[in-house]
């Protein structure tokens, strides 16, 4: 999940250096990347005498293999030799938020306390710490950059580039699929194999999530993911019952049974007074899912028809008075899940449900949401996790991966507890057999349509390196198209400029 808040555009990043310190428990902290994720720099925590370093992104590379160590060729297992001892002692982690934090904390046995003499570390606040994080007795330290603005893949370029000589090399990295590539072909992760990770070990897994971390370059997998992202559309039980008659999931989805039905539906929101939908961008990731083509394709700059097709229909739903004008991930849109809002309903992937709805809704939410389908199946993200090459650890980051990722019982108890949908076909299976029910979602058996969904996902021919600069500048750009600021033509040539300048070696 993942993995998973993205701001849009020109945000400085918020370097958190440190331990984790945050209780189990403790979901707001784990919101997805506010990319997933993503708001990204909120809520961490630090554990050493290390400050919050604030810095301006620099993303001029952000999309582009090259930042990654181009000339580096893939020397399986180095275990950094010529390392330093307290690099050896470190498990060092870069992150954008804090739900892999979570993750580990919970599910990850290893990862205990240890009591450390008064004045050997402090948190970010400069207060002394009694105990740290570890894994092995090696202390854990956090690197997080928000995911806005490329930041985070500019810090994680300049930390990886500096990784065969440095002193805190990398150890585990997170990425996501909107730029997963440029680090699977960049010759900076550690092939799943070289970890001593097998295919009998992920022959559970969805089988995009191995496409998605799998390198062009050698056809290595290098990076493996907890989560699938499966999307569905939740909506308010009250206003369902108001307004359709029935709040029966079966009973909503023909009302939203295609983009026709679901603009109906929308009519007769708004004759009550509700908003279908809170934020221009929510149905985006329904429209991306289904493109035939990525937006980078040798170094060419394309625009999908379903691209197209999403800014045709928000442009009218928005005059029609269907969307409440929100920005996604800031707070007007957050209060917009509450179950007392004017919105109808959200469409979220698996990590959406427990990090955004849930969260944001509250325990006053509980009952309030149900899913369904919607107009068609989708699919959103999701967080990799990456084993660096020349890291220090290698077997303990073997360790994590197997355990977070291909361990059954932990898949399980990820989605029992956090409501999250896990990498694991036979735990879903069994889950599923086992009746298992969503308490937020009113007693729900959401796994079933969430199956179907993640069974459909490919991500062959729709990712590119570049993805992550170009949603956010599509998303930012034709805000003021569907606000009536400016003209479609001008909001176009404004996002061709703005992705000229975050990518200067594409053709546009």
């Amino acid at each position: 999940m993942a993995k998973l808040k993205r701001v849009l555009a020109g945000a400085l990043s918020l370097c958190m250096v440190g331990s984790m310190l945050t209780a189990c428990g403790d979901d707001s902290s784990s919101k997805a990347d506010a990319s997933s994720s993503k708001s990204s720099a909120a809520d961490s925590s630090t554990a050493n005498s290390s400050t919050a370093d604030s810095s301006t992104a620099d993303s001029s590379e952000g999309g582009d293999s090259s930042a990654a160590n181009p000339d580096r060729k893939d020397t399986s297992k180095i275990h950094g030799t010529d390392s330093s001892q307290a690099s050896k002692d470190t498990i060092r982690i870069y992150c954008w938020n804090t739900e892999f934090k979570l993750r580990l904390d919970k599910f990850y046995p290893k990862y205990t306390k240890l009591k450390v003499e008064t004045g050997t570390y402090k948190d970010e606040k400069g207060k002394e710490l009694t105990e740290i994080k570890t894994i092995d007795g090696k202390k854990v330290e956090w690197i997080q950059n928000t995911n806005d603005g490329n930041v985070y893949q500019t810090k994680l370029d300049e930390a990886l580039k500096a990784q065969p000589t440095s002193d805190n090399k990398v150890d585990l990295f997170l990425v996501e699929a909107d730029y997963a590539m440029k680090y699977t072909n960049g010759n900076v992760a550690l092939s799943v194999q070289d970890l001593g990770i097998t295919s009998d070990d992920t022959k559970e897994m969805y089988q995009y999530t191995l496409d998605a971390a799998t390198s062009s370059v050698d056809n290595e997998v290098k990076g493996l993911s907890w989560q699938a992202t499966p999307g569905l559309l939740y909506y308010n039980v009250d206003k369902a019952k108001e307004v359709l008659g029935s709040d029966d999931p079966a009973e909503v989805q023909k009302a939203v049974a295609d983009w026709d039905k679901f603009k109906e539906t929308a009519e007769k929101m708004k004759a009550k007074g509700y908003k279908m939908l809170s934020s221009f961008a929510d149905t985006y990731r329904v429209f991306t899912s289904n493109v035939s083509a990525p937006w980078v394709t040798d170094k060419k700059l394309t625009i999908d028809p379903q691209i197209e097709t999403w800014i045709k229909y928000t442009k009218e739903w928005t005059d029609a008075g269907y969307i409440n004008g929100t920005d996604q991930w800031q707070a007007p849109w957050q209060n917009d899940q509450k179950p007392d809002s004017k919105v109808f309903c959200f469409f979220f992937p698996s990590w959406g449900l427990p990090n955004c709805l849930q969260s944001n809704s509250g325990d006053a939410g509980k009952g309030k949401w149900k899913g369904t389908q919607g107009p068609t199946s989708w699919y959103w993200g999701g967080t990799w996790i990456c084993g660096a090459i020349d890291s220090d650890n290698q077997d303990i980051v073997a360790d994590i991966m197997k355990v977070m990722t291909c361990n059954k019982e932990c898949a399980k108890d990820i989605t029992k507890t956090e409501n999250d949908y896990t990498n694991n076909k036979a735990g879903i299976k069994e889950l599923q057999d086992e009746g298992f029910k969503s308490e937020f979602l009113g007693g729900q058996n959401h796994l079933a349509l969430m199956s179907e969904n993640a069974d459909k996902i490919s991500l062959k021919g729709k990712i590119s390196a570049y993805d992550q600069g170009c949603v956010e500048k599509m998303q930012g750009d034709m805000g003021a198209y569907f606000k009536g600021e400016t003209t479609y033509e001008k909001a176009l040539e404004q996002f061709k400029t703005d992705i000229k300048k975050l990518y200067a070696d594409l053709e546009v």
